[in-house]
């Protein structure tokens, strides 16, 4: 196993247990205690664990971001149900927009095919996927690059997205909470997000069934904004239910 695939593989273990032991980790992936060590400082560096004596502890606090070369690994076949249905919203001769994210992504390969849209989007990896697409025509909002989203954001952002008028938006969300709206852990991010929702005639938020109860540092719109939410069928009910009373449109696929 690769450095990348065992990382990832350390942070799912944080998901479930919350801390991990190092000499437990050894043991798991017969590398040496050493190699753990450096696994768990990068991931201390990429704010998402804190160090603690033997080991680490998941970060949970609204801060906390996962990088996107990490988010296109997990949960896949949730975010698959999820950008399969999302198709559904985009008809011929509509303008969409692609936020950043990687449910957003795998919105974009299933439109791959189609004809006679119009795709704006600041995420790299979409306008990487859609740059052979023959049917769509692709254009790239500007803006200052983000590693960790793999996205274009800030001013330049807002403000090109400011003269658009859009059919959909493929919103990329953290956290779907009942009292908190649509919430994102970085401050440009949100502002950049927020820009976006203003221009959109529909606004069809993402987000795989972990992401359902959580809020995050930045709100990027009350739930009254959003007007559709696709996530799972393994989301809690309960908040689900409360969504929905704020006038949100759910599908659990």
């Amino acid at each position: 196993m690769n450095t990348q695939k065992r990382r990832k593989h350390i942070i799912q273990l944080l998901e479930k247990e919350g801390s991990v032991k190092t000499s437990e980790l050894s043991e798991e992936f017969q590398v040496s205690v050493m190699t753990i060590r450096r696994d768990l400082n990068y991931l201390a560096g990429e704010g998402i664990v804190t160090l603690t004596h033997g080991g680490a502890a998941l970060n949970r606090g609204g801060l906390t971001e996962h990088a996107m070369l990490y988010k296109e690994d997990t949960r896949i076949e949730e975010k698959r149900r999820i950008a399969a249905f999302c198709s559904n919203f985009v008809n011929e001769g509509d303008a969409v927009l692609i936020d950043t994210g990687s449910t957003a992504k795998m919105v974009a390969q299933t439109l791959i095919n189609r004809k006679n849209i119009v795709v704006v989007t600041h995420s790299l990896p979409v306008q990487d996927m859609l740059s052979h697409a023959s049917g769509i025509k692709l254009i790239a909002a500007p803006g200052v690059f983000r590693e960790k989203t793999m996205g274009f954001l800030g001013q330049m952002t807002c403000d090109f997205v400011s003269g658009l008028k859009l059919d959909v938006l493929f919103l990329g969300v953290e956290g779907v909470d009942a009292v908190h709206g649509v919430s994102v852990p970085d401050v440009i991010d949100a502002e950049t997000k927020r820009a976006l929702v203003h221009q959109a005639r529909k606004v069809v938020a993402v987000a795989d069934y972990t992401k359902i109860g959580k809020s995050f540092f930045m709100s990027i719109a009350p739930l009254r904004e959003i007007d559709v939410l696709v996530t799972n069928q393994e989301a809690d009910p309960e908040v689900i239910a409360k969504i929905r009373e704020q006038g949100v449109e759910v599908f659990l696929v």
